[in-house]
């Protein structure tokens, strides 16, 4: 059974999806600290819109964050984040061949988000796997499980947990992760090597070119679910 463990993330980018849909099982791992600063920061992602990429950021209450972990992260009241990520995506996406297919289902998301970081982008997560038909993916959060530790230990428990013989890792841990803590549990380690595909941005009044790594909605809203999905199943094999 191959096990992928990766940290919450707010409309995730392709890479993600690929991960999951590559794996048995799939753990949402909100047992970690939040990461303040970075492309890999989990309460945010990059849009493209007319005037160039934009990130979107759901704001936090900060007070205490090196001691919580993003499940326990709140989301701040005070903002009026929702009505300003709304407008930028209808904004940079109305007109493209899906959004009015999408737009309703992920404003109604993004309006209704509570004050749980990792309940809101748990419930976000399975809205996009049912819409790129993955849904059908065994999907845990490390908060339900008993696996404590850190680093490659915790990642491995986690595995060792849920049942995996294989534990499938991003490309990037080929340069850090220890494994260790893998070889002793009888886990054998691999690695996705995700290429992001190229498709079909093009809009009026957008400069020319292709903007890798954009949160899902930019190729959700241009291919719609199927054919992401299918444009995933190409570039991964």
């Amino acid at each position: 059974m191959i096990v992928s463990i990766h940290q919450p993330a707010y409309l995730p980018w392709l890479g993600y999806f690929d991960k999951i849909r590559r794996s048995d099982v799939f753990v949402f791992l909100d047992t970690v600290q939040l990461e303040e600063n970075g492309f890999a920061n989990r309460n945010r992602n990059r849009v493209r819109t007319a005037s160039g990429v934009k990130w979107l950021t759901v704001p936090l209450l900060m007070k205490g964050h090196t001691e919580k972990s993003i499940g326990e992260m709140r989301i701040n009241p005070a903002s009026n984040w929702k009505r300003k990520h709304i407008a930028t995506l209808a904004q940079a996406y109305r007109g493209r061949p899906h959004y009015e297919r999408y737009a309703g289902g992920i404003e109604r998301l993004i309006d209704g988000a509570g004050d749980s970081l990792g309940d809101f982008l748990f419930e976000m997560l399975g809205y996009f796997l049912g819409e790129l038909g993955l849904d059908g993916r065994r999907v845990l959060r490390a908060s339900g499980l008993g696996a404590v530790g850190s680093r490659a230990e915790l990642l491995a428990r986690i595995a060792g947990e849920v049942g995996a013989d294989v534990y499938l890792s991003g490309s990037a841990g080929r340069e850090y992760l220890d494994p260790a803590p893998f070889r002793e549990a009888g886990i054998e380690v691999a690695f996705q090597d995700f290429r992001h595909p190229v498709y079909d941005q093009g809009a009026p009044g957008f400069e020319p070119g292709f903007e890798p790594n954009m949160g899902i909605v930019d190729a959700l809203f241009h291919l719609g679910g199927e054919g992401v999905a299918e444009m995933l199943e190409r570039a991964g094999g």
